[in-house]
């Protein structure tokens, strides 16, 4: 019910102002008797209030679509229909593995909920104090460059270039000249499947990437960031890793552990597991920590020496320490 109605663009509307029956079906283009009878069921199923004539969001429904909440419920409306159900659960469970990528029409939705995910999550992993001998970030599938933006923002000798696709690089585009940043974050468009990670980086960013992979496609892509990359030169991973914080998983990690069901990635490795697949591509988990606000955590690592078929080089802070 909720999807029909943003999709009629009634969630919007009713988020700026109460409306009549006759209002909403002259704005939905829909017949009148039909919008009074949507409306109503809206109300019994608490989406909508009513106060006389007029009907206005839920008061939590309200405060959800003025957040900026509207582009994650369009992508989680678009799961359930594409995997996200009993026939995508058993299809997996027998094989199926779902591309990573989103639908082509979705996006825009998910560049907004990244930028918006990010101003929560960013901050934490902007603390850590590996950042501030780096010089050039990888920034891998990193969608809307909400992560590249305040970490060249906090550290003002880092660059930055984001990595994704073409159509999701349109959207990155404006998110970094909003913020200035146009000198300093390069865009390039990039394969999570096959493409190569380019040479001339110093540290990789992997935020809310692994999920999408199954185990062997999580080991083969660790193994392309490793080999980008010199000894000791920082890798950092955020994801949900079930097991991190304390107690059973929350009703979030719980719901999320589904879709990586549905999609068939199976993404339900621990802190130990995870860190033997960080282990097994070359690289060394140096900390785990719990952002209890998403429940997700922050995992940095730092390559390891020996990746067969490649000579090590010191890492880009021990040049920078040779030449002094």
């Amino acid at each position: 019910m909720i999807e029909a109605a943003d999709e009629l663009g009634l969630l919007t509307e009713l988020a700026r102002e109460p409306l009549t029956p006759a209002e909403i079906a002259d704005r939905a283009k829909i017949d009148r008797n039909m919008a009074y009878n949507f409306l109503t069921v809206l109300v019994w199923n608490g989406i909508l209030t009513r106060n006389g004539d007029h009907f206005a969001l839920d008061e939590a429904l309200q405060a959800e679509v003025t957040s900026g909440a509207l582009p994650l419920l369009r992508i989680e409306g678009w799961a359930t229909r594409d995997h996200l159900n009993g026939t995508g659960i058993v299809a997996a469970l027998r094989g199926r593995r779902r591309p990573p990528e989103i639908d082509d029409r979705y996006v825009g939705a998910l560049a907004e909920a990244m930028l918006r995910g990010a101003r929560a999550s960013a901050p934490h992993l902007a603390r850590l104090p590996l950042w501030r001998d780096r010089a050039h970030l990888a920034d891998l599938a990193g969608g809307s460059g909400g992560y590249a933006i305040l970490l060249c923002r906090m550290y003002p000798r880092l660059r930055a270039t984001v990595y994704d696709r073409r159509e999701m690089l349109e959207h990155t585009a404006r998110a970094v000249a909003d913020a200035g940043l146009d000198d300093r974050i390069a865009l390039e468009p990039w394969e999570l499947r096959g493409d190569p990670v380019p040479a001339g980086h110093d540290c990789a960013l992997l935020s809310h990437v692994l999920h999408l992979l199954d185990a062997s496609a999580r080991a083969e892509l660790l193994g392309r960031v490793r080999a980008a990359l010199a000894e000791g030169d920082p890798v950092v991973v955020h994801d949900f890793l079930p097991g991190t914080a304390a107690g059973a998983p929350s009703p979030e990690e719980a719901a999320s552990a589904i879709d990586w069901l549905a999609n068939g990635s199976g993404f339900l490795p621990g802190p130990d597991e995870f860190g033997a697949e960080m282990a097994t591509a070359g690289m060394s988990v140096r900390s785990v920590t719990p952002i209890a606000a998403t429940r997700t955590a922050v995992v940095s690592a730092a390559c390891t020496p020996g990746l067969p078929g490649r000579h090590s080089r010191p890492s880009g802070s021990a040049e920078r320490k040779a030449r002094r």
